[in-house]
């Protein structure tokens, strides 16, 4: 896709549904005691490993209705390149009886398992390996766990969606991206799981099948929001304002640095102000890096934007906008856990994407305020997210 800068943008878009409800909807529905019905799931290559993941572990499943099978049977899993599908199917492999194997692609293959496997195997499970691909023989784990979250909440999300269907008490330490475990703790609550706080979590065992609405994706939505906040005005349907997403950040950071912000019972709307430099720790909302780094390519002044994970997502988030910035213009400086951006007025760039959905999505932004052209080359890596990205950017620009 070629973007040419724009001199007003404004519209409506409506938010795709929520990544990171689907996949934890699905594999709650596996393990509930009857039949699940998913609401407005969203359609992704990421969301469609996890449906194929369940359906290997012998759930009757499709997009909309999930039968959990009598017994979880040993499968192999080709979680593509979603973190997500691989950690929760490792979890879940020690409950098929046999040998299990998970495995995934392209940067996955590099991503960290090892706390994960650490924990299952204090559990009892046999496992091998600590990156992909990965070996898990079944047994019944249970008990309590403790894990170190460092690296990645995905972690703790896998240990609570298992301990949800045999009770454990899960603990974890220096947990990153803490709203996301609310998330799963929410969307268990959704599926009848009982669970207490007390330094770690206690989780009673008994998945319900349920009917579950799938929200709409605050992650999605923070492209068209940053939009709005550097060209004109945008606002975002399908949010709800009292979701737990960890996205939802982007609400507050844009009103504080001096976007115009307003908050509807189901949308925010941004319009464009004086944007002024910040300085961001985003270790809690990881995948609003690159957008937050396009931010600050036309913020006033200097920002600083920190994370503890960015360079193990699916690029070294990093780098990738290190290198786009560096050839739109725009003064970077690389930090060991982050970027420091000097804002200016950016030209247009081919775009390296590094296979990163979002890198694309923010150069997309980017682009429409830039002097010159911007080129996407490859429309396709956003299916991971957010399949119809660039057909709501078309129709957003008329």
């Amino acid at each position: 896709m070629i973007v040419e800068p724009v001199d007003w943008l404004e519209g409506k878009v409506r938010a795709p549904p929520s990544k990171s409800y689907t996949h934890r909807a699905f594999f709650l529905a596996l393990l509930a005691d009857g039949e699940s019905t998913i609401e407005e799931p969203l359609v992704s290559d990421d969301t469609e490993a996890t449906l194929n993941a369940i359906r290997a572990f012998g759930a009757e499943a499709d997009w909309n209705r999930v039968v959990p099978p009598e017994e979880l049977r040993k499968a192999e899993i080709n979680a593509r390149e979603s973190g997500t599908t691989a950690r929760i199917s490792v979890a879940v492999a020690s409950l098929a009886r046999g040998r299990s194997v998970i495995d995934g692609q392209g940067r996955l293959r590099e991503r960290p398992f090892a706390p994960l496997v650490r924990a299952l195997r204090s559990l009892g499970v046999t496992v091998r390996g600590e990156k992909l691909p990965i070996e898990v023989f079944g047994g019944m784990p249970g008990g309590r766990v403790s894990v170190d979250a460092s690296l990645s909440s995905q972690f703790v999300t896998a240990l609570l969606i298992l301990a949800s269907k045999v009770g454990m008490r899960v603990e974890f330490e220096k947990a990153v991206s803490k709203p996301y475990i609310e998330m799963t703790l929410r969307t268990m609550e959704a599926f009848g799981v009982t669970f207490e706080r007390n330094g770690g979590v206690r989780v009673f065992p008994g998945v319900k099948g349920t009917k579950f609405h799938v929200p709409g994706d605050y992650s999605s939505a923070s492209f068209f929001l940053v939009a709005g906040a550097l060209y004109g005005r945008v606002r975002v349907e399908n949010l709800d304002p009292g979701d737990v997403q960890a996205d939802m950040a982007i609400v507050e950071i844009l009103g504080e640095i001096g976007a115009n912000v307003k908050v509807g019972g189901d949308y925010v709307e941004v319009s464009r102000g004086e944007l002024r430099g910040f300085e961001i720790n985003c270790s809690d909302f990881p995948d609003l890096f690159p957008i937050l780094s396009v931010l600050a390519a036309y913020a006033e002044g200097r920002s600083v934007i920190r994370g503890r994970q960015l360079r193990y997502k699916e690029s070294d988030r990093v780098r990738a906008m290190a290198v786009n910035l560096a050839r739109a213009g725009i003064k970077v400086r690389e930090l060991e856990d982050g970027l420091e951006i000097h804002g200016g007025r950016p030209r247009g760039v081919v775009v390296e994407d590094f296979n990163d959905h979002r890198v694309a999505m923010a150069m997309a932004v980017l682009g429409l305020g830039a002097r010159g052209k911007t080129v996407i080359k490859n429309e396709r890596v956003v299916a991971k997210s957010y399949p119809g990205f660039f057909g709501d950017l078309r129709r957003l620009l008329g």
